[in-house]
């Protein structure tokens, strides 16, 4: 097969081109793209940080198989993660693709513009209905197949969204290229995303007050990579010096009302972040002996 064939269809069907630019951010976007690890048999040809209007930051990398394998043969996979400060981004572009290639004149368009780029008539491309990709909010993946000098190519092209992530990849293969398959690779990338955006502290949580008896002490959560996180409190005696910390029984709401049995004691406060993705607790610094 003509490896122009390839190149060509390839550059056709990743119509959410980037230029290289802005550096990753927290969380680590090129953390929630597709891994070495994910991808036996195939290495990195290319990788880098992105821009793409919109997003606070996006990556690129890019797969090339060493030798055909099993099943599709796959001959490379080209992963794009980019995150938005608002998922409300990420869902109208996901949704303007899915539109593309649910009407008559979006699928038209999209197969003449395969069909300029790969340098065949019309006819040599085929498009195959989008069908869903499991364990995202959004999206879709839609096959491409043409027929080139030497046999056929063929891509899935994979547009999701998982909260405020968008993720392209473009599978290219020299064999039909199952849902499995395609399944396989969406799932590694949603579970990066999930560890990515699951809650990580930055600063730890702060306690303000005097440690008295019959004063009110008021936590701070400190700051957090998860900008959607809900948090719980939970306040501990420990001894004078700060070790040995236990629940203070009923103290889980963000102030606490120093007694006459915290005296001798010291206090701090344990927060629980939490957010769709999962949960992480970081203590405060404890506070002075309560007097």
């Amino acid at each position: 097969m003509a490896r122009i064939g390839w190149m060509a269809v390839i550059v056709a069907v990743a119509g959410l081109a980037v230029a290289a630019g802005a550096s990753a951010v927290s969380p680590d976007v090129a953390a929630m793209n597709l891994q070495a690890a994910d991808v036996p048999g195939a290495k990195v040809v290319n990788q880098h940080a992105v821009t793409q209007k919109g997003y606070i930051a996006a990556h690129f990398r890019s797969f090339v198989f060493s030798a055909p394998n099993k099943g599709p043969r796959l001959v490379g996979i080209d992963s794009f993660a980019a995150l938005a400060a608002d998922p409300s981004t990420a869902t109208t572009d996901v949704s303007g693709a899915d539109k593309l290639f649910r009407t008559k004149a979006g699928r038209k368009a999209f197969i003449a513009s395969v069909a300029k780029n790969a340098k065949v008539k019309l006819k040599a491309v085929s498009l195959g209905q989008p069908y869903k990709v499991p364990g995202y909010d959004q999206g879709f993946a839609v096959a491409t197949s043409v027929a080139v000098k030497g046999g056929h190519v063929y891509e899935t092209l994979v547009i999701l969204r998982l909260d405020r992530v968008f993720v392209e990849m473009i599978e290219a293969g020299r064999s039909p290229i199952g849902p499995g398959v395609t399944a396989k690779y969406a799932g590694a990338v949603a579970s990066h995303i999930a560890t990515e955006l699951s809650p990580v502290d930055v600063s730890v949580p702060t306690v303000t007050g005097t440690p008295q008896q019959g004063q009110t002490l008021t936590a701070a959560p400190g700051s957090w990579t998860a900008t959607d996180a809900t948090f719980a409190y939970q306040w501990q005696h420990c001894d004078s010096a700060g070790a040995n910390c236990a629940d203070v029984a009923g103290a889980t709401a963000q102030t606490y009302a120093v007694t006459p049995t915290d005296v001798g004691t010291t206090l701090h406060v344990v927060v629980k972040a939490t957010n769709r993705f999962g949960s992480a607790s970081a203590p405060s610094p404890p506070s002075a002996v309560v007097t």
